[in-house]
């Protein structure tokens, strides 16, 4: 009877705790409302409705607030990390200082400065906190009135496509496109991109391909995965695997795990004990079928597939015999 009295007033303080903790971090909070939620979460107004307030993420308490000199009636959010009124463009919560004509100047694609003479390239990311660093340069040879980006990586205007701001002359101009985040194609062939290495031409046929996965794609008789192996040269970590039926290639919400035709894989090698037709995923790693348990593709020794589940109460992973942790028993189970 005294332990349980004990649980209900620990409860009720830690209850009271968080209550006066949250009670605190309200009071102090400067901010009222987001100014323009879609386009950023960093730029408020202050509680008092008559100043503008940049905070990154609103996260006043670990990163900072910076209350903004600014003409209020006419202050707008380009972006996540942009604005302007009538006078400045703004990165941040400092002025631009650039020569930016700032009637035209507007952001594409929530992170690119543009105005009707420039596209411009962000070089100093703490650009509103230095002095000493230009922070913004032209990128040179981009239209801006045609400038688009095409994915993070990719853009293009009226006459070039650029790569991370560098043109590309290796491809070919009107049938480029972006596949997905590893994978771009032209005419020509089709390509795998790793950050700041040169294009990786591929085996797959041009005119089939499809996409399946931001790490993978298929032609007419392949599926291609791109591995994350780092002791690999680029042309390795391609994976070529053959396939019957398009339909029957599934992705896994762990997406290193790939079911084709009758075969589980991971990261682009074959699960060769895996029985495709019962295998589930528990999470976190671990995939199971009707006899194995499987943590990052390797079988887990003694694991009890028909019981063996993942608890969100304690979260843990666990059978009728053991704890597990990381794919190796981590102690005996004292209930299941």
């Amino acid at each position: 009877m005294i332990k349980k009295v004990l649980m209900i007033l620990a409860a009720i303080f830690l209850l009271l705790a968080t209550l006066g903790i949250y009670g605190v971090y309200r009071f102090l909070n400067p901010f009222g409302k987001l100014i323009n939620e879609e386009k950023s979460d960093s730029y408020f107004y202050s509680r008092s409705g008559d100043e503008i307030i940049y905070s990154p993420m609103g996260n006043w308490f670990s990163l900072g607030k910076n209350e903004m000199n600014v003409d209020y009636t006419t202050f707008q959010v380009l972006g996540r990390d942009y604005a302007k009124d009538k006078e400045y463009a703004y990165f941040k919560s400092k002025i631009i200082d650039f020569g930016v004509d700032v009637p035209s100047f507007n952001v594409k694609a929530g992170y690119v400065p543009i105005d009707k003479n420039h596209v411009y390239i962000l070089v100093d990311n703490y650009y509103h906190i230095s002095d000493t660093g230009d922070g913004f340069k032209i990128l040179e040879d981009a239209d801006p009135e045609t400038y688009e980006q095409l994915s993070y990586d990719f853009a293009k205007d009226k006459n070039f496509i650029f790569r991370n701001n560098e043109i590309m002359q290796e491809i070919d101009y009107e049938s480029f496109e972006v596949v997905n985040s590893q994978f771009c194609k032209d005419k020509n062939g089709v390509y795998y991109y790793w950050y700041q290495q040169p294009l990786y031409r591929t085996e797959v046929n041009v005119s089939q391909v499809v996409d399946l996965a931001y790490f993978c794609i298929r032609d007419d008789e392949y599926v291609y995965i791109y591995t994350d192996n780092i002791d690999l040269d680029i042309k390795d970590r391609i994976v070529r695997i053959p396939f019957k039926s398009a339909d029957q290639i599934q992705f896994y919400n762990d997406n290193s795990i790939v079911k084709i035709d009758d075969n589980i894989y991971y990261k682009g090698k074959i699960l060769e004990k895996a029985n495709a037709s019962t295998l589930e995923e528990v999470g976190y790693g671990y995939v199971k079928d009707d006899s194995l348990v499987f943590f990052h593709g390797q079988i887990v020794d003694g694991a009890d597939a028909k019981t063996f589940r993942y608890s969100d109460k304690n979260y843990t992973f666990s059978d009728k015999n053991h704890v597990y942790e990381y794919g190796e028993i981590l102690k005996k189970s004292k209930s299941y």
